[in-house]
């Protein structure tokens, strides 16, 4: 097997909470903002008594909004911990002819084709493999090989497909 690129990094919060904002929870929150928005220009629009059932619905929408991405950042960090033994290990991601991905005792691999989408964060390169599974690459965590390489590389190799 030979490496072609290497890479590793240590999960922490501020880098849980990039995935969750920027990722998992983006449409959630922007959804969220707009119905509550929607919901405040209604409820200063309509004068019948549903005014105060669209308001608390917005109220309702925009606190899911917030509070959803913080439960969830939370979640994934102890669901890291849980499997690792109540610490967060190093992640280390090896792309050879597979993707080979090492957290602790957890071992997955993956082939190129199960990469649908590639999007990019301020810290990640971010290979979606469906929407709430990704493989997450550090920028700055390449032991072998370099971010614009690596970019370069795994575009061509999705577009193989």
């Amino acid at each position: 097997m030979k490496k072609l690129f290497e890479n590793e990094y240590k999960m922490e919060t501020k880098l849980f909470n990039e995935y969750v904002y920027n990722v998992l929870c983006k449409k959630m929150i922007i959804s969220g903002v707009i119905i509550s928005l929607i919901g405040i220009l209604f409820f200063c629009l309509i004068t019948s008594p549903i005014a105060y059932i669209i308001l608390t619905a917005s109220i309702i929408a925009f606190i899911c909004s917030i509070v959803g991405p913080i439960i969830l950042s939370k979640e994934l960090e102890e669901n890291s911990k849980r499997l690792n033994n109540g610490q967060i290990e190093k992640t280390n991601i090896i792309f050879s002819n597979n993707i080979i991905m090492n957290e602790g005792k957890v071992h997955l691999e993956f082939e190129y084709g199960q990469i649908n989408k590639i999007l990019q964060t301020k810290k990640f390169i971010i290979l979606k493999i469906s929407e709430q599974s990704a493989i997450l690459v550090f920028k700055n965590g390449f032991l072998k090989g370099t971010e614009e390489d690596f970019i370069t590389f795994i575009k061509d190799k999705i577009r193989v497909k």
